[in-house]
């Protein structure tokens, strides 16, 4: 029997949004500690969350409703969701089943949405009073065992 092991994805704070760059592989026991420190994110005071997959070369089908969980999350919470998927790629084929590559906008490359985060924030800026961005509340990085 394998141990399941810890596994975090890197997150990257954008202006108010965070880019978390998903590992190059997601067993079926990775898929819950994923689920939970993107859950972990949402909590923080972030407008808008990227999930770059690029990297992604196996994915697990329980990623499926891992995402389908941080989405119903994000909504409830009026938080912007978007991903970073390749056409073909692994995580593309688990979340077209889903349906969420219809419901989420999906960033051809991550500079883009890197891009895309700025420029909102630089908007959210120049509409608001202090623009300051808030302190993070934590490293991102939860523990599964």
């Amino acid at each position: 029997m394998k141990q399941p092991t810890q596994i975090v994805a890197k997150v990257d704070y954008v202006g108010r949004g965070a880019v978390v760059t998903v590992p190059q592989s997601i067993e079926p026991w990775h898929t819950r500690c994923l689920r939970e420190q993107l859950l972990w994110l949402l909590d923080q005071r972030i407008s808008e969350i990227v999930i770059d997959f690029t990297f992604t070369v196996s994915c697990a089908a329980g990623m499926r409703e891992a995402m389908e969980r941080v989405h119903t999350r994000a909504e409830a919470r009026g938080i912007e969701l978007s991903l970073v998927l390749g056409a073909g790629s692994p995580a593309a084929r688990i979340l077209n089943g889903s349906g969420l590559t219809r419901l989420l906008y999906t960033h051809s490359d991550r500079t883009e949405a890197e891009r895309g985060l700025l420029e909102r924030f630089a908007e959210r800026k120049r509409g608001s009073a202090s623009g300051a961005v808030p302190s993070q509340r934590g490293d991102g990085r939860t523990s599964c065992t």
